[in-house]
């Protein structure tokens, strides 16, 4: 498409105050194909006066679209030494087109030999995979790994030091160190994360005075904040998002509703939870999104897929920098019996995710077309 000069005049003055970091606001004096605009320069005081076309519709949405940025979101992942190199291939084309894409890294990247499980332990499992797992995650674009979970101390603390290093040489950000924020800027918007667990090597979701003190700083430090967290029981009985703390095999997994809701009043602009290894319902609270889980994401044959624990799913939205739900969409994912996942065209995990928010959550529940998007109001 050719532009004409007055139209790269107007894009021109745009792009200029941005490069100098000029607070803006562009203001149409004129209506028709032609406009005065004015830029207010708020560090001068002064009104920078511009003679240029109003933008077509095809420049405005890309205007838009520079105000706004896309966060994919999955589930657990659990790693393994022995992952076929093709473990993300058939779901890559999902999980590179957001501008952050996220998950939680349901183990350890490590050489220590240390097991917290004993030989004689029945509901003692450990996940430990290598540098070449967290190339192939690279590899499928994803940008930040939550370690807040209860696999993080698989392989002691020399395991936590050399899985939070094995991430960082991939090019991965961590989230869920304990007491820490991460932020990454993408699209001129600063985004801060938090992650929390129920364990004390991570910043702890029970202990709800820090988790407002971390959302709160996040917030003061960044345009937008996510908070990710891990918990709930595990398993096909716990796809319902109690009200409540809940118990599993003799933990408290915390009361993630309340969690929840106590994050978003300290300023999350998004929640994102894992654990259960099933799908979870999405709930609206104070206009803001929670997502308590969405299963397993792949498991390099470490884990069970029997029943709905095969089921899985991604979650993209888009928020504006002020933290308003531009879009949002579930796309469908089943994992095979060696923990691969694969597009689900049968869109299982759309039906379950809409069962379940209307009965755990009535009026506060995400409503999901046939295709996923999210029904914004």
């Amino acid at each position: 498409m050719l532009l004409n000069k007055k139209l790269i005049s107007h894009v021109i003055w745009i792009l200029l105050a941005s490069i100098l970091g000029i607070s803006m606001s562009y203001l149409i004096l004129l209506g028709g194909k032609y406009a005065y605009g004015a830029i207010y320069d708020t560090t001068t005081s002064q009104n920078i006066i511009v003679n240029t076309p109003l933008p077509p519709p095809e420049i405005k949405e890309v205007i838009k679209k520079v105000s706004q940025i896309s966060i994919g979101f999955v589930g657990d992942i659990i790693p393994g030494i022995s992952a076929p190199t093709n473990i993300f291939s058939d779901v890559k084309a999902h999980t590179e087109l957001p501008d952050i894409m996220i998950g939680n890294f349901e183990g350890v990247a490590t050489s220590n030999t240390y097991l917290k499980c004993k030989q004689s332990s029945k509901n003692c499992f450990s996940f430990n995979g290598n540098s070449n797992f967290l190339n192939l995650l690279s590899d499928a674009s994803f940008d930040v790994l939550n370690v807040a979970n209860n696999h993080f101390n698989d392989y002691g603390q020399i395991g936590q030091e050399e899985t939070l290093k094995q991430i960082k040489e991939t090019g991965i950000q961590a989230s869920g160190i304990k007491d820490e924020i991460i932020y990454l800027k993408k699209n001129e918007i600063k985004i801060g994360i938090v992650g929390f667990s129920t364990y004390s090597y991570t910043s702890n979701m029970n202990n709800a005075e820090k988790v407002q003190e971390l959302v709160n700083t996040a917030d003061q430090n960044s345009d937008l904040v996510i908070v990710i967290f891990h918990g709930g029981g595990e398993g096909v009985k716990y796809g319902h998002t109690p009200d409540e703390t809940e118990w599993y095999l003799g933990e408290n997994r915390g009361d993630v509703r309340s969690f929840a809701h106590n994050a978003i009043d300290a300023g999350a602009d998004l929640v994102l939870g894992s654990g259960p290894h099933v799908l979870r319902g999405i709930e609206w609270y104070n206009d803001k999104l929670i997502a308590y889980s969405l299963g397993n994401f792949a498991s390099a044959n470490r884990i069970s897929t029997a029943e709905s624990l095969k089921t899985s799913a991604m979650l993209e939205i888009t928020l504006d920098k002020n933290g308003s739900l531009a879009s949002g969409k579930i796309t469908s994912f089943e994992i095979d019996g060696n923990g691969i996942p694969h597009p689900d065209l049968n869109n299982t995990a759309i039906s379950i995710i809409t069962d379940l928010s209307k009965s755990d959550f009535g009026e506060q529940e995400v409503i999901l077309n046939s295709g996923g998007e999210i029904q914004i109001d």
